[in-house]
Parts: C-alpha cells; sequence; structure tokens
C-alpha cells in the first residue's frame, strides 16, 4: 500500500475513532497539526528527557507507530517544552497518582471496556470511615481508615490494605470483593484499608516500623471492635496484607516481620529496589526461616520495577515459599493493577 493511501485511511480512521488508529495488528498514535509535541508513556518509562517522537507522514498528519501484543493496556502523555498538553482525539482519561492525567488506550480496542469507570450497585456489606490516633508514630494526629464487613454470619478473614483511598475509589475494592463472594469465587473477607500521609508516604511505606506500630496499636483494634472477623490471636496467620508499589513492598515486610498475624501477602508491582538499593525484605527473605506464607505477586512488563519483581520470584522460589507470580501487558498505575486483582484474591480466599 503507498504512503498516500496509508495515511489517508489513518487520517479516516483517526477522524471518525480517535486516538489511536489501529489498522490490522499495527498501531499509531497520531497527531494533526503543524508542530507535533513529544510523548512519554508506559513505553519509555515516562522519560521527560527521552521522550518519544512522532514521524512525519504527510501533510499536517504524524504518527507513532506501535507494535503491541493483544492484551496490552498503555498510559500516555503529550508533552510541549516540557508541559502536559491534552490528546484533543483521545477523551480516555485516568488520574495518574500525583495530580495529573494519563490518556489511555487497550489492543484491541475492545478490551476498552475493562478500563472504563463503570456505575457500582450499593454495597450489601456494610463500610464505616474512622479517625484513629497515630501515637505519633504517623504524620499528623489522626490518620483515616476504612473498615468493610460483608453480609454474611460468623468471623471471616481480614485482609488490611495500604493506600485505602485508592482501594475505595479507584480500585473499588470493596465492590470487587463482594461481586467474586456473589459469584462463589472466594469466601467472604472483611477489609481494613489504610490511608497513606500523602507527601510522607514514601516515609511510611518504606519497610517502616513506625507504620507497623500504627497498625498494632491502633487499626487492629479498630477492626476487631468494628468487624466480626477470625482474631490472629486465635489463628495464627489468618489476617492478610497487600498493597501496590511501595504498598506491596510494606505488605510484605509486614507479612515478613509479623508472620504469627499474617498469612497471605498480596503485592502488586512491588517497590523491591530503590535504583540499585535492595531494601531490607531480601535479607529478611535470605537470612531468616522459610515462613508458611502464601503470596501473590504481580508486575507489569512495561515499568521500571519488573526486573526487581522477577528476581523476588526467583528468590521466593529458590526459599521454597508457595506464591503466584503473574505479568501484565501494562504499566505501573491503578487500572492495571484493578485488572489483575479478582485473579489475586481468588487465589489468595478462593474456594
Amino acid at each position: 500500500m503507498e504512503n498516500s493511501d496509508i495515511s489517508g485511511l489513518i487520517r479516516s480512521q483517526l477522524l471518525k475513532s480517535g486516538n489511536p488508529v489501529i489498522l490490522d495488528d499495527r498501531i499509531y498514535l497520531c497527531w494533526l497539526g503543524d508542530h507535533p509535541p513529544s510523548i512519554i508513556s508506559d513505553l519509555n518509562h515516562w522519560d521527560e528527557e527521552h521522550p518519544l517522537q512522532f514521524d512525519h507522514l504527510a501533510e499536517d498528519l504524524w504518527v507513532y507507530p506501535l507494535e503491541l501484543a493483544a492484551g496490552t493496556y498503555i498510559e500516555y502523555a503529550f508533552i510541549r517544552h516540557k508541559r502536559r498538553i491534552p490528546d484533543p482525539n483521545n477523551s480516555h482519561r485516568t488520574p495518574n497518582g500525583m495530580g495529573k492525567y494519563n490518556h489511555y488506550f487497550t489492543f484491541p480496542a475492545s478490551d476498552l471496556a475493562f478500563f472504563l469507570p463503570k456505575d457500582t450497585p450499593p454495597l450489601k456489606g456494610k463500610l464505616i470511615s474512622l479517625r484513629l490516633p497515630t501515637h505519633q508514630l504517623l504524620a499528623g494526629k489522626k490518620r483515616s481508615i476504612h473498615l468493610y464487613q460483608p453480609p454474611t454470619q460468623g468471623p471471616v478473614p481480614l485482609l488490611v490494605m495500604w493506600d485505602g483511598k485508592e482501594c475505595l475509589e479507584r480500585t473499588m475494592l470493596p465492590h470487587l470483593v463482594e461481586n467474586l463472594v456473589e459469584q462463589g469465587k472466594i469466601e467472604p473477607i472483611a477489609l481494613a484499608m489504610i490511608e497513606n500521609g500523602g507527601r510522607y508516604r514514601t516515609m511510611e511505606y518504606f519497610c517502616s516500623e513506625a507504620t507497623l506500630g500504627f497498625m498494632q496499636f491502633s487499626v487492629l483494634p479498630a477492626a476487631l471492635q468494628h468487624l466480626n472477623i477470625i482474631p490472629p490471636q486465635e489463628k495464627q496467620g489468618s489476617l492478610a496484607i497487600g498493597g501496590a508499589s511501595l504498598g506491596g513492598l510494606m505488605a510484605l515486610y509486614a507479612a515478613l516481620r509479623l508472620p504469627h498475624w499474617f498469612g497471605k501477602v498480596l503485592s502488586q508491582s512491588g517497590a523491591f529496589t530503590i535504583g540499585d538499593q535492595k531494601l531490607v525484605v531480601w535479607s529478611l527473605l535470605e537470612h531468616q526461616q522459610t515462613l508458611p506464607i502464601h503470596l501473590w505477586l504481580d508486575c507489569g512488563i512495561y515499568e521500571p520495577l519488573i526486573e526487581t519483581n522477577r528476581e523476588m520470584a526467583a528468590l521466593l522460589e529458590q526459599k521454597g515459599y508457595i506464591f503466584t507470580y503473574k505479568e501484565s501487558l501494562s504499566g505501573h498505575n491503578y487500572p492495571a493493577w484493578r485488572r489483575l486483582l479478582p485473579d489475586a484474591l481468588i487465589t489468595l480466599f478462593g474456594r
């Protein structure tokens, strides 16, 4: 096919359906205009110093061609003079967690429905929010947590999650749990979702003993008071703990430090290293006795943390842990984590 024919097809499809244009197995991010912006995305690890550049195809049409495997989810942004500008041909946006928005797409386009926000029905269980004293272990005098009790009789396991606000607003975790329970895929579980400290999040989740102290002295007593859960003192390892990114690191650290409480770990894109520096979880795994912990790990192939997660999976296998490790065709973001959460919950809490 000649260049003029390709440019005509791309232009027509762009004006009809927006970005990206998909022709057979070829994907084109497009720009119409004289001065195209640059592109930052999962594909270049959001490196603004080395952004992706459009190719001039014809007249005012510029394209960035891609070849991606089926099932891929990609977020991106256009930048000009190091400032973000909107993509006028893609209305799909999602928060990037740092006060800005990313555009996104899937390949094939039909997979987009899995990532578009959905209306959630009212919860059948009970959701309460509390402000708990930090006892000077975390930033501020009080910290918000959210507790979910499923509509069931008898005590149930408790899953503690870091980044509690994001669990409610980005992954809609209580609704996901209820849906899986109603489908008979998991046993009923309760949730304790702990909000992070905002600009203090890195310090709080950096393998922090103070954060563990807050969970022990404030969160778990509140959960035992307001939820009908299996008390950890009656059944060792009855609790589970999870999180994403630094929250995934903190989840693993908590279980390694408090194995008499936590028997399950859910870590998504765990930040087990910072730069070239391996954090203390590696030493704990290497030098202490293998613990009876069941773990789930996942990571996107388009994120910088993929190698450290592969190394962590190899170490867990070497040490004889029971674990599941899964890689996704995505980057470091909540929509990708939300897509894998059902598999993670079924693996850890499946009937």
